[in-house]
């Protein structure tokens, strides 16, 4: 039987791994440094049971606007918390696994954990990855600030086990860094200066096949190209709708010095699979820019059926915008860290956001997004332009 102490100790870990999961995402971006209590926690806690309890509610309560969202957009509450509870706990038991009673264990298996987590399959489930977040203490550090960031966990993690009288100081330290970066603002993301963001809050729903909603939102969408005055204006997810001919003799009406970068759903009959795309859309032209790598998988990516969204994970990962190298992320892209390294091995200038989120309205989904672009594009000291229907 389960002692009265031990259920004790694990509803504690589970709460606190509920408190740091909440604060942590979807709140303000200083909180986001809480995470890498997450860290910590796989480093020196000594008992399996209560690591799972610590991670299963921090993914939990992270995600929770997955839930909600999935829940709209399915119409079923049960499925919808399934799906919850699947994810949460798939990514949850990795942590487990790949653990051991050991210190001198954990500290060698913590890389790979890392490395299970962003590569797939599972990195391209598993998200609220603590990784960028140290973008708050060490912006446009790149690469070098993730290194840095490793050896800054190792050095608490070794400093806690090894002298306990002085433990007191450490949290003591780490009270005070902590409040250091909550109390002042973070380092703020450069918005790029020639692109135009354009955010909406219009119903509809990625991958939809209704023509005559899609033309209206098209019109609206092109509306809003109109009244702006850059010259280079982005817009949402799938805001072209299933892009084709017919779609495309609506912007000969564009100004001809106008550049429209947008999402659109494209058919591949070649294929028989879509895919989910950035266009660069002028009075006269229009062309694909850059394809999804990582669309939402079970949802959209279907590996194992010949149709649903064709992912493309190691084709392009930049893209050319106006001659500079530019690093693009279609909604799920945003959440994973697998598509950031990638990216970034090639040194992009800017960074381009884009997401429909009507689905998942009122939910922590769109914010989470949002910051964790932020932070990435921080870290690496690049302009950000985020574009979001919901």
């Amino acid at each position: 039987m389960i002692s009265f102490l031990a259920l004790r100790s694990f509803l504690f870990a589970f709460l606190l791994g509920m408190f740091v999961g909440y604060v942590s995402w979807g709140q303000n971006l200083s909180f986001t440094i809480l995470s890498l209590f997450l860290f910590l926690a796989y480093l020196l806690v000594d008992k399996r049971q209560l690591l799972f309890g610590f991670v299963w509610a921090y993914y939990l309560m992270a995600s929770r606007g997955f839930l909600f969202g999935v829940e709209r957009y399915y119409e079923s509450f049960g499925y919808a918390f399934l799906a919850w509870i699947a994810v949460a706990t798939l990514s949850s038991l990795l942590w487990v696994l790949i653990w051991s009673a050991s210190f001198r264990k954990r500290l060698l298996l913590f890389p790979l954990l890392l490395i299970v987590l962003i590569l797939p399959p599972m990195g391209f489930i598993s998200w609220v990855n603590p990784l960028p977040t140290i973008a708050l203490v060490l912006p446009n550090f790149g690469f070098l600030g993730i290194f840095i960031e490793i050896i800054v966990i190792y050095s608490l993690a070794i400093f806690w086990k090894k002298y306990e009288y002085a433990r007191y100081y450490l949290i003591a330290l780490i009270v005070v860094l902590l409040v250091f970066i909550l109390y002042f603002s973070p380092p703020k993301v450069r918005e790029h200066p020639d692109i135009e963001s354009i955010q909406s809050n219009i119903e509809y729903f990625p991958m939809s096949f209704d023509k005559s909603n899609e033309y209206k939102i098209l019109k609206i969408f092109f509306h809003k190209v109109e009244n702006s005055k850059s010259k280079n204006i982005l817009l949402p997810e799938n805001a072209l709708g299933n892009y084709s001919s017919i779609q495309s003799m609506l912007w000969q009406d564009l100004d001809k010095s106008k550049t429209v970068f947008a999402g659109a759903t494209i058919y591949n009959a070649r294929r028989s699979k879509n895919i989910n795309a950035l266009l660069e859309i002028t009075h006269n032209s229009s062309k694909v820019l850059y394809k999804q790598r990582v669309p939402v998988l079970g949802e959209m990516w279907k590996p194992f059926i010949n149709k649903g969204t064709e992912a493309t994970i190691f084709e392009k990962a930049t893209v050319k915008i106006n001659g500079q190298k530019t690093g693009v992320f279609i909604c799920y892209e945003q959440l994973l860290v697998y598509p950031y390294l990638q990216t970034f091995f090639y040194e992009p200038k800017i960074l381009i956001g884009i997401s429909n989120l009507y689905w998942a309205k009122d939910t922590n989904i769109k914010s989470i997004q949002k910051e964790t672009m932020e932070l990435w594009a921080i870290l690496f000291g690049v302009p950000l332009s985020f574009s979001v229907n919901g």
